[in-house]
């Protein structure tokens, strides 16, 4: 019995300790029906959405992203970017599973045909499978150079005195743009 339990929880622990972090969704992704443009979804916190019954047939789904113009408007001075994002639906004849996909495919829009049995449920989710950390490096008094974002860790961000000096929040930022 104690070799059935220990069994079972190195069994149970495989997947955490081998399978790392799940895939983190994706918010704020359009996801529009495209020969009924008014059937749409925005996925949500999570990356997942649903489109609610539709007739049995074929359609094409289009993925698009928001531009993000300007992240500036978070309350921190780190941000997570995805760099690779797949897209899952379930509901539909035969489940799709795209991985690969860049943020120029999001954001350009990338289109996903899929068929459907009478009165199924699209849902499905975009998750972020790739990511990089980034930092905001405030405009350096006495320069023109802009604030912009950096990846953590890069030589800029390493040789940025306010990013190295101490850690600023968006509005010790807004004090010192002052």
């Amino acid at each position: 019995m104690t070799c059935g339990i220990v069994f079972l929880l190195v069994a149970l622990a495989t997947p955490v300790i081998y399978g790392g972090e799940p895939p983190h969704g994706v918010a704020g992704v359009d996801v529009i029906v495209k020969q009924r443009p008014r059937d749409r979804a925005v996925t949500d916190a999570r990356g997942n959405f649903a489109i609610e019954a539709l007739a049995g047939g074929s359609y094409r789904l289009t993925f698009r992203a928001r531009k993000a113009e300007d992240l500036r408007h978070s309350t921190s001075d780190k941000v997570i970017v995805a760099t690779m994002y797949s897209i899952k639906i379930d509901g539909i004849k035969r489940a799709v599973n795209k991985n690969g996909l860049t943020t120029d495919d999001l954001l350009a829009g990338y289109d996903v045909d899929v068929d459907l049995g009478p009165g199924a449920r699209i849902r499905g989710q975009v998750a972020a499978v790739a990511s990089k950390n980034m930092v905001w490096l405030p405009k350096e008094p006495g320069t023109n150079i802009p604030g912009h974002w950096v990846e953590e860790g890069s030589a800029e961000a390493r040789a940025a005195p306010h990013h190295n000096a101490y850690p600023l929040s968006i509005e010790g930022v807004r004090q010192i743009q002052r």
